[in-house]
């Protein structure tokens, strides 16, 4: 999933997370469950018509955290 090349991908056929939302009331376990179902593949997604490739260094950060910090950082307006 992570050896996509975002440069051959057509935005338009990823699924576009910037409307996407979250029912807090879900656990979170249930939330990461249903937002991989609508993406597919987390690691390239679409934002307003944007393609968005993530990458991650061996000694970084989990994929579940730095998705948590997307997807807050996404709420707030940032």
């Amino acid at each position: 999933m992570k050896s996509v090349d975002i440069g051959t991908v057509a935005a338009g056929s990823l699924p576009d997370v910037s409307g996407m939302t979250f029912d807090n009331a879900l656990s979170r376990e249930e939330r990461i469950t249903r937002f991989m179902q609508a993406v597919k593949n987390p690691y390239c997604f679409c934002i307003g018509g944007v393609g968005v490739k993530i990458e991650f260094a061996e000694s970084g950060p989990s994929l579940q955290d730095a998705l948590t910090a997307f997807l807050l950082r996404q709420k707030s307006g940032l």
